[in-house]
């Protein structure tokens, strides 16, 4: 897919729909009749928000421009982009199935002319006013964006009866509020800044493959499992392996619950193991439950996101029907949090509270500690880059997160 980048004149108006008084048959009529065989129209059902019509008319544009492939918009709002070559085509269908969940309709030309035809015509008013589109260079500005800065280093602690508390998975995430300011006006755009987090993600495994980087990154005093937070398109595509796989995945890509539903996952599954890769689905609520088995799932570790709806009887007694080895609470804010959790049999843990736990341990184990307050060294200990743990005296104590 080319860049979304926005010219001057584009960040007034952004990309529009044709007004068609004549209606749709007509203009696809002289724009669809002209293409050679093997090129293609795309219809994508409509978009609903303004911010998500606003991408979809970039990419739908951006797949259209060699062929001159003109946007039409029905009178229910779906778009439709009237010819592009296929290799084009194909790049905006991969971005709109991972932008919106859905992909656009492929339709043939020019032999599927009836099915242009057939779409209602448009409505015939003025199209609707948009907002202002995302500044120039979107992806420039991710790509200049300092990822080790940006990265949160959470740990997800271990807590058992009768057992030492010990770190179990080092977390790296990226949130959003902290990319938000690279961005400038684009980060409004919620579709836009998720496109820039993952291209941000995408920088992720280099760095972790670099020893001195992963070092810097990480800042450990001992190896623990890595849990990230990726895009299954980022995935490694290894080949199918016979037999057990090894022990322990050093790396865990936590997964979205669309992606963790998404065709094909469960047979991958066994070859990432081989390379090493544990599979988890992140943001587990209260309402997912509701909705999916979650013991189907086809990933090793689901991540719950903790909330008071979390501990009601319908979410809890589907939690009941999974192994608590599988589980992992985030977003601990409280006892009540932990109390639910290890009632279930849960014994990792992750959260504010968790984080202020190990703050609190670490401290209490260091000899300077006195010059510190518990917000610094909570702050510290969340940085994946060096300059942000600036100012800690034991910095073997930092890099455990949780003395063992």
């Amino acid at each position: 897919m080319r860049s979304l980048v926005f010219s001057t004149a584009d960040a007034a108006a952004g990309p529009q729909p044709r007004a068609v008084p004549a209606g749709l048959g007509a203009e696809a009529i002289r724009r669809a009749q002209r293409g050679q065989p093997g090129r293609v129209a795309l219809r994508l059902p409509a978009p609903g928000t303004d911010a998500r019509r606003r991408v979809a008319l970039a990419l739908l544009e951006d797949a259209g421009r060699a062929r001159g492939g003109a946007i039409l918009e029905t009178a229910t709002g779906d778009l439709v982009l009237t010819e592009a070559d296929p290799p084009d085509a194909s790049r905006a269908e991969a971005a709109l199935l991972r932008l919106f969940g859905a992909a656009p309709e492929r339709i043939d030309l020019p032999d599927a002319m009836a099915v242009l035809l057939a779409l209602p015509a448009p409505v015939p008013a003025a199209p609707r006013p948009l907002p202002a589109p995302a500044p120039a260079g979107i992806e420039a500005l991710a790509d200049a964006a300092p990822l080790p800065a940006l990265l949160h280093r959470g740990g997800v602690l271990h807590i058992a009866a009768g057992q030492p508390r010990r770190l179990a998975f080092l977390r790296l995430r990226l949130p959003p509020a902290a990319l938000a300011p690279h961005l400038g006006a684009a980060a409004e755009d919620p579709d836009l800044l998720h496109h820039a987090a993952d291209r941000l993600r995408a920088r992720l495994p280099g760095l972790l493959a670099d020893p001195t980087g992963r070092e810097a990154l990480l800042g450990l005093a001992a190896p623990v499992p890595l849990l990230l937070d990726l895009p299954a398109a980022l995935l490694p595509d290894p080949p199918a392996a016979e037999g057990d796989p090894p022990g322990t995945p050093a790396l865990v890509a936590a997964l979205s619950l669309r992606e963790a539903l998404a065709e094909g996952l469960p047979a991958r599954r066994q070859a990432l193991h081989h390379a090493g890769w544990g599979l988890a689905t992140r943001g587990i609520d209260a309402a997912s439950l509701a909705l999916v088995a979650p013991e189907a799932l086809p990933t090793d570790l689901l991540v719950l996101a903790w909330s008071p709806a979390l501990a009601g009887r319908t979410a809890t007694a589907a939690l009941r029907r999974i192994d608590p080895a599988r589980l992992v609470l985030d977003g601990a804010d409280g006892q009540e949090a932990l109390e639910w959790g290890l009632a279930l049999g849960i014994a990792r843990f992750a959260g504010p509270w968790i984080d202020t736990v190990m703050a609190a341990t670490r401290m209490a184990g260091c000899a300077q500690a006195a010059g510190c307050t518990r917000a610094q060294c909570t702050a510290r200990a969340a940085a994946a880059a060096a300059e942000g743990r600036a100012g800690c005296r034991e910095p073997a104590l930092l890099g455990a997160l949780v003395p063992p």
